[in-house]
């Protein structure tokens, strides 16, 4: 971790993590910061500033340890401490318990120890460390009981670690590391379920570990084996040829034995119907038989059983790489690329493609300006939108006029890909990332993860 742990044997809980009385607080950091105490609801703004809150949060992701003042010091100012860092530090202790603890002083959830500072965990109940708690029993359950626990994990560990925090090199790191937990009780939930025989759950699962890390080679196999199982050969072999491609780029190696082994399968079981046309064509004498002229529409019937995509961006070189990685999948085809809100519906009348890819920004006018007059003459065409400036009202009124997916720009392709392929009208969905920018509050849009 990159918050030194410096243990207090008077302040670790014992067990599990489970407060052993009533919490005086209970806190969140998965996604945006918030408190209760009581009946009393806290928010970030409430703390007395972003460095009291940084404070909080370095001592919460070290829940029951202490944390040297030294060290506190030295992740909110780096090596540029100010001459009065010391007095400083303790007058925003001071802001805190005010807000934390009024009345309790040093007795509340925010003690002073030798040297330092802690929260005392059985004070506290803290998301992320019942998240932990849920991780480290699931690695002792049977497959059905574990399972239940990794469900219970990733529905609560999802969100960002500190989900609003924007700024610090400290709390980028720790999110890092929370996201290759998750990314790993993922996996490990895909397994399970496959164990127990839910495939369905496992595909879910697979899908998105390797949506995440392509590189993700169990990833790859728990997403393999569970279409196996679920009877999706092609989309099997799709995903195989996926990996392969990935392994071989960015690794210079080909998977691993197990999914060569499920490949070797797949394609025995596809191949077989075409079996019989061949005996039945054998009896015919040969000269029966006349060669046949490919169809003219060559490249026509080539695509036809690929998804046709139109990309709606006025920067020319994230089209092209868009376009380039579109025509590498075997079911994605890119048509073109326009680049206002005129030229985009002119090509979608001419084109009609099954789903647009569009930025929210354009040279001449907003994305969702365009979204609506295509969506106007063709109500159950799928968008997907793309930006890495969302507000609410964006959100909202793309939740609005029926548009499939709210994605970021700067996301990773697979993410995008899969986006594409399962959009749906009527079923937005919002990457966390997104919404994390956004925040929570009342105007909020709806969430989804992609």
């Amino acid at each position: 971790m990159v918050v030194t742990l410096e243990k207090n044997a008077g302040l670790l809980g014992q067990g599990s993590g489970a407060p052993s009385t009533t919490p005086a607080l209970r806190i969140s950091v998965l996604g945006p910061l918030a408190i209760r105490r009581g009946n009393v609801e806290l928010r970030a703004n409430d703390l007395g500033g972003p460095k009291p809150r940084q404070v909080l949060e370095i001592l919460l992701l070290n829940l029951g340890s202490a944390v040297s003042k030294t060290r506190i010091m030295d992740l909110l100012w780096g090596d540029n401490h100010p001459a009065v860092a010391l007095p400083t530090l303790e007058s925003y202790v001071s802001v805190l318990r005010r807000n934390l603890q009024p009345g309790s002083g040093r007795t509340g959830p925010l003690r002073t120890v030798t040297g330092g500072y802690a929260m005392d965990r059985s004070l506290v109940e803290l998301d992320l460390d019942r998240f932990n708690c849920l991780i480290k029993q699931a690695s002792h359950a049977a497959p059905a009981a574990a399972l239940a626990l990794l469900s219970e994990a990733l529905e609560l560990g999802s969100a960002p670690l500190l989900g609003d925090e924007l700024l610090p090199a400290w709390a980028e790191e720790e999110r890092a590391l929370h996201t290759a937990r998750v990314a790993l009780a993922r996996v490990q939930a895909a397994e399970c379920a496959l164990a127990v025989g839910e495939a369905d759950k496992a595909v879910a699962w697979g899908l998105a570990a390797t949506n995440e890390d392509p590189l993700n080679e169990r990833g790859w196999n728990v997403l393999i084996m569970g279409l196996e199982r679920n009877g999706q050969d092609n989309e099997a072999l799709r995903a195989f040829e996926r990996c392969r491609r990935i392994m071989d780029s960015e690794l210079g190696c080909t998977p691993s034995p197990a999914l060569r082994q499920a490949q070797a399968r797949l394609l025995e079981r596809t191949a077989a119907p075409a079996a019989a046309p061949k005996a039945s064509a054998a009896v015919r004498p040969v000269r029966d038989v006349h060669p046949v002229a490919a169809p003219t529409a060559g490249p026509d019937a080539a695509v036809a059983d690929r998804l046709r995509i139109l990309i709606v961006d006025d920067h020319t070189i994230f089209s092209d790489l868009l376009a380039g990685a579109l025509d590498r999948e075997p079911d994605l085809k890119s048509l073109g690329a326009a680049k206002s809100v005129d030229s985009a519906v002119t090509m979608f009348r001419e084109l009609h493609p099954d789903v647009v890819i569009m930025d929210l920004h354009l040279a001449d006018g907003s994305g969702l300006h365009a979204a609506e007059r295509i969506l106007s003459e063709a109500p159950q065409t799928r968008v997907v939108m793309l930006t890495g400036n969302p507000s609410q009202e964006a959100l909202r009124e793309a939740a609005r006029m029926g548009i499939c997916g709210f994605l970021p720009k700067d996301g990773a392709l697979g993410v995008i890909l899969d986006a594409l392929r399962h959009a749906c009208p009527g079923n937005m969905i919002v990457h966390p990332s997104l919404v994390a920018r956004l925040g929570t509050g009342p105007g909020s849009a709806p969430q989804s993860a992609a």
